[in-house]
């Protein structure tokens, strides 16, 4: 079991690394090409925005996803190394668990936010659920992550713990 929840975290690493690679490759190109637009002014691009709009959601919240993966989220390692290990642990607990909160609120709230919104991009045409679907997803997966880092925390295993992520 231990080796499919590794294989799966290093399946959602990639997929954040290569999101955020891809996100940040797609935003390039089309800043190019408005530059191209400018210099060139018979060429006209239409639906700009909105796919600026879809890259700029989608990095931010794998970004954030790859980033809290790794343990690299609300952490200072300076002031946990001054602790005693009694404090560092109570530390690790109490913000594995308000990262808990969060993560849920997320998936929660997102979850209703993309419910709710029936909007389609003026352009495209493009339903903004493929927006709005980041927030949920990303939450829904990091909240799995805080529950590991919970579980670790409150057996002791995360008090300035310098592994890679919570499962490896």
């Amino acid at each position: 079991m231990l080796a499919v929840l590794q294989r799966t975290d290093r399946i959602i690493g990639f997929i954040c690394k290569w999101g955020v690679i891809g996100c940040l490759l797609g935003l390039f190109f089309l800043l190019l090409l408005a530059v191209v637009v400018r210099i060139v002014p018979f060429v006209a691009i239409s639906g700009y925005d909105e796919i600026v709009e879809l890259l700029f959601a989608w990095l931010t919240f794998l970004g954030a996803l790859a980033l809290w993966r790794e343990g690299a989220l609300y952490r200072v390692v300076v002031i946990e190394s001054a602790l005693a290990p009694s404090a560092r642990r109570l530390i690790a607990v109490g913000t594995q668990t308000l990262m808990l909160l969060f993560a849920l609120t997320m998936v929660i709230k997102g979850y209703e936010f993309l419910r709710d919104a029936g909007e389609t991009t003026p352009f495209l045409g493009l339903n903004k659920a493929y927006w709005y679907l980041a927030v949920p997803a990303t939450g829904l997966i990091m909240a799995i992550y805080s529950s590991v880092g919970l579980w670790r925390a409150a057996r002791g295993e995360l008090a300035l713990a310098d592994e890679g992520s919570k499962l490896g």
